[in-house]
């Protein structure tokens, strides 16, 4: 039997505008439709079978797309350590802990950009079937060079037929898109973020595979060179995107404009991470550590540059790489907003409507007729005031309320 909720809201952000005084009809998993409260009949409650009328200085939004999520990382200080340490039943483990508190916190849907197809897919389609209580997975089959950054949770490539083989190898498995590792990082002991890992010829076959599979593509790059190699193979999304050489963070505006002509997104991944230990006055910061804080204030400078320009932003926080966890989202969302100095409403369209977009999903992102019920309602105008979407009252997945913090009739 069809269950049916009525949603009546002072205020709303459908994904990409605001409006006042509107309704919503769920019925099972889907929004049925959506209108003016004034056009409602005066006994129209009585037909639902239940019915949330919010609370007046509210705002109902589409729930949260987190772009870029490492469900089976540990967020500690050592992930390497503990991917190296930790066995395939304690990793899944995390993957359900980190599933259910991204949940809890207003983010309906992630894309998971390296966790082992053999770990994320089971999940994945537990949660599509009832069994798991969870955000909808994104799964990626993750590339990247022997010995490469993040080895540990990619298949190993080293030429344009490897690198074609394991992306349809990962295509067998089910994955949902290709992750490539186009340069070092961070988190690999012995990664050069420096250096491309992948020439354009390497990157192009991949995205040649992917595409032939009806898949699309993300692309890890720091490094300058990672990031045309990326441009170069027409990849989805960039991860990071931040024209790194020796000097630092870096620009190159003729880059940005192919990105941008070329409708490639960009997932900056802005967060708190080691910042939200820096924050404490008694902590005395070392010289690596001074400098992850100076490369940061560059990286909210190239965010707010990207924006300026016209590139696509999707917004991802990395969950799981060290100190950054899942649960940190809203947070890193208002970090977007107060430090790359950008507009409450692009950066929501950011983790909304645009990554929806970005992963192809015309069912998920936006509040409107025929759209995934995945619903949130938080505290406040979080159009003018960001800080608003870390206080959550209702939490709506797949037309099921999930959370609810406050009494509603």
């Amino acid at each position: 039997m069809t269950q049916r909720t009525l949603i009546t809201a002072p205020r709303l952000f459908d994904g990409h505008t605001t409006s006042s005084q509107r309704y919503v009809i769920v019925e099972d998993n889907v929004i049925a439709d959506v209108g003016a409260i004034a056009d409602l009949g005066a006994n129209a409650a009585d037909t639902f079978d239940q019915t949330l009328a919010l609370d007046a200085d509210t705002t109902l939004l589409p729930g949260l797309i987190n772009m870029h999520t490492h469900v089976s990382f540990s967020s500690s200080g050592d992930v390497f350590g503990d991917q190296i340490a930790e066995s395939d039943a304690t990793k899944m483990i995390r993957v359900v802990e980190n599933l259910h508190a991204a949940l809890d916190v207003g983010i309906t849907t992630i894309r998971d950009c390296g966790t082992w197809p053999h770990l994320a897919i089971p999940a994945r389609d537990a949660i599509e079937q009832g069994l798991l209580r969870g955000p909808r997975m994104i799964t990626s089959g993750a590339i990247t060079t022997t010995g490469g950054h993040c080895w540990f949770c990619a298949t190993e490539a080293d030429s344009e037929a490897e690198i074609r083989k394991a992306v349809r190898a990962h295509v067998k498995d089910g994955v949902d898109f290709i992750k490539l590792f186009a340069t070092g990082g961070n988190t690999t002991p012995g990664s050069n973020s420096l250096v491309a890992q992948y020439t354009g010829d390497e990157m192009c076959a991949a995205t040649e595979e992917a595409r032939k599979a009806g898949r699309r593509s993300a692309a890890h790059a720091h490094a300058i060179d990672g990031v045309r190699n990326s441009i170069k193979a027409r990849v989805t999304t960039i991860e990071h995107c931040s024209f790194q050489s020796s000097d630092g963070i870096g620009w190159d505006q003729d880059m940005v404009s192919e990105i941008v002509d070329a409708g490639i997104f960009v997932c900056p991944t802005i967060f708190r991470g080691f910042a939200k230990i820096a924050a404490d006055p008694a902590y005395v910061l070392n010289a690596a550590e001074q400098a992850y804080m100076a490369r940061r204030e560059q990286r909210f400078h190239l965010t707010h540059q990207l924006a300026e320009r016209g590139v696509k932003l999707v917004s991802g926080n990395d969950a799981g790489v060290g100190h950054c966890h899942i649960t940190d989202f809203p947070g890193d969302l208002v970090e977007t907003v107060t430090k790359c100095d950008m507009s409450p409403v692009a950066v929501l369209k950011s983790a909304t409507s645009v990554a929806a977009e970005a992963l192809g999903r015309g069912d998920i992102g936006v509040i409107d007729k025929a759209h995934a019920a995945d619903l949130l309602v938080v505290q406040g105008d979080v159009t003018q005031d960001i800080r608003a979407i870390e206080q959550p009252q209702i939490i709506m997945a797949r037309g099921r309320v999930q959370r609810m913090d406050a009494l509603h009739h």
